[in-house]
C-alpha cells in the first residue's frame, strides 16, 4: 500500500471509527485484503486499532492478526479474553495456529487450548512438540491423502470434502496401507483423468519429501531448487504426516535472508532474530565486540609495520603518502566483494565446503586480473599527473598486491569459519579489514 494511498484510507477508516459506524466498517473491511488492513492497524493509535480490530468478522480478523508485527500483535492479544482468541485460532490453519499460540504465554495458551475443540488442540499440540526452525514445526496437517487403490472419483470427493479446511490444494498426496507415501498426483493431471482411473496408474512415483527433524532452511533450498509449491511432510518410517505450503516456505527464504543481514550487523546471533527496536544494546555491542577487536589488534599490526618504513617516509616520497587511503580502500573493496559472494553463497547452498579449493582458485584468478587492471590506471595515474613513473610502479604494484591479499581472505575466511560452525557473516569483516 503506497503511503499517499494509506494516508487517505486511514483517514476514512479513522471518520468511520469516529463516527461508531461498525457495520460500515466490516463491510469496507470484507473487500479489503488482510495484509492492508494489517498496514492500517499498524498505523493507528490505541482507541482507534481497537475498535477497527473489534468491528473485523472472526475469519477476517484470525488473517490480519497474523500479519501485523510483533508489536501490533501483542496489543491486539491484550484486547480480548481467552475465549475470544480461542475463537481467532479456530480459524487459523494448523501450521498458523500453532505459531500463534507458541509465541504466548504458557497459561495463557493453555487456557486457549482447553477453548478449543480436542481434535484441533491435538494438531496444535503435536505441531508445538517440534522444533520451531525444523520441517515439523512450520508444517501444516490438512491436507489430501489417499489410498493408492482408490480412484480419480474418490479422490475429487474427497477434495470437495476438505475444501472448507483447507486454503490451497495443489497435489493429492498418494499413501500405501501404512500410510507411507508412495507418490501424489498434481490437481491438474487428476482433472484430466477419466474417473474410475485408478490413482496407482497416473501418480508421480519419484516424490521429493523432507523429514520432519529437517532444518526449515534446507526445506526452503529444495524447494527453490526444484520449483515446488509444496513439501510433503514425513517421519522417521516414511509415513506422510503433514506439508510445508509455498507461503511458509517464502516465509523462511525471508527469515533466513534477514537473519544473515541481522548477523552481518551484529544485531542478532544465530536463531534469534529479533525486531531492531527489541534488541539490547548490551546484547548487540557483546556480539560485536569480539570481532572489532580482532580488527582493532589487526591495525595495529599494520601500524607497527608501517613504523619500520618512518625513515622511507619523512624522506623524499611523501606522494606515497596520499596513496595509502586509496590502497586501504581498494583493498577493503575486494575484500567485501569476494566475501560477500561466498557468505551469500554459504547461505543459499550454492557453494558448499566441498567447492573451497575451485573458490578460492577462482577468486585468486579473479582478484589478480582486477588488481593488475587498477595498478596498472594507478600507475598511468601517478606518471601523467605527478610526473613520478618509478613511485606509479610502486604504487601500482602494492595496490595488486593488496587487492590479491584481500580477495583471497575474503574468500577463504568465510569458508574456513563456516567449517569450524562460527557464521561468517558476522565474523569475516574484521578479518578483511587487518588483509
Amino acid at each position: 500500500m503506497e503511503d499517499l494511498d494509506r494516508q487517505e484510507i486511514l483517514e476514512d477508516v479513522s471518520f468511520l471509527i469516529e463516527e461508531k459506524q461498525a457495520p460500515k466498517l466490516r463491510a469496507i473491511m470484507l473487500d479489503a485484503h488482510p495484509v492492508d488492513i494489517a498496514d492500517l492497524l499498524m498505523h493507528m493509535d490505541g482507541e482507534h486499532r481497537r475498535y477497527l480490530f473489534e468491528a473485523l468478522d472472526l475469519r477476517t480478523a484470525a488473517d490480519v492478526i497474523l500479519e501485523v508485527d510483533e508489536p501490533t500483535r501483542q496489543k491486539l492479544i491484550e484486547i480480548w479474553d481467552e475465549r475470544q482468541l480461542a475463537g481467532l485460532v479456530r480459524e487459523m490453519n494448523s501450521d498458523d495456529a500453532a505459531d500463534f499460540v507458541g509465541a504466548l504465554p504458557p497459561e495463557l495458551a493453555a487456557k486457549i487450548l482447553k477453548q478449543i475443540e480436542p481434535e484441533e488442540s491435538a494438531d496444535v499440540r503435536q505441531l508445538l512438540a517440534h522444533e520451531e526452525d525444523t520441517a515439523g514445526g512450520i508444517m501444516a496437517l490438512e491436507l489430501v491423502a489417499m489410498a493408492q487403490d482408490g480412484t480419480v472419483e474418490d479422490a475429487i470427493n474427497e477434495i470437495r470434502k476438505k475444501a472448507d479446511e483447507i486454503d490451497t490444494i495443489n497435489h493429492v498426496y498418494v499413501v500405501d496401507e501404512n500410510r507411507r507415501l508412495v507418490g501424489l498426483i498434481p490437481l491438474k493431471k487428476l482433472l484430466l483423468a477419466e474417473p474410475y482411473t485408478p490413482l496407482s496408474k497416473i501418480m508421480n512415483r519419484d516424490v521429493i519429501s523432507v523429514p520432519v527433524g529437517t532444518d526449515q532452511e534446507e526445506v526452503a533450498k529444495l524447494a527453490r531448487k526444484y520449483d515446488l509449491l509444496s513439501v510433503p511432510v514425513v517421519d522417521m518410517q516414511g509415513r506422510l504426516i503433514g506439508r510445508i505450503t509455498h507461503d511458509d516456505i517464502v516465509d523462511v527464504m525471508e527469515e533466513e535472508a534477514a537473519e544473515d543481514l541481522s548477523h552481518m550487523a551484529g544485531i542478532a546471533s544465530h536463531g534469534d532474530i529479533r525486531d531492531i527496536r527489541d534488541t539490547s544494546v548490551l546484547r548487540t555491542a557483546r556480539i560485536r565486540l569480539p570481532w572489532l577487536v580482532i580488527g582493532l589488534f589487526g591495525g595495529i599490526v599494520a601500524a607497527w609495520i608501517l613504523s619500520f618504513f618512518e625513515n622511507k617516509l619523512q624522506q623524499n616520497i611523501v606522494v606515497l603518502m596520499f596513496f595509502v587511503p586509496v590502497v586501504m580502500a581498494m583493498g577493503g573493496n575486494a575484500g567485501i566483494q569476494s566475501s560477500t559472494i561466498v557468505v551469500h553463497g554459504l547461505a543459499t547452498g550454492s557453494i558448499g565446503l566441498g567447492d573451497m579449493v575451485q573458490r578460492l582458485v577462482r577468486e585468486m584468478r579473479v582478484a589478480f586480473l582486477n588488481g593488475f587492471l587498477c595498478g596498472l590506471l594507478l600507475l598511468l595515474i601517478v606518471t601523467v599527473v605527478w610526473n613520478q613513473p618509478h613511485y606509479g610502479i610502486l604504487v601500482g604494484v602494492s595496490l595488486l598486491i593488496v587487492m590479491f591479499v584481500a580477495a583471497l581472505v575474503g574468500a577463504s575466511i568465510p569458508l574456513l569459519l563456516k567449517r569450524y560452525n562460527i557464521d561468517p557473516a558476522i565474523a569475516t569483516g574484521p578479518f578483511i579489514t587487518i588483509s
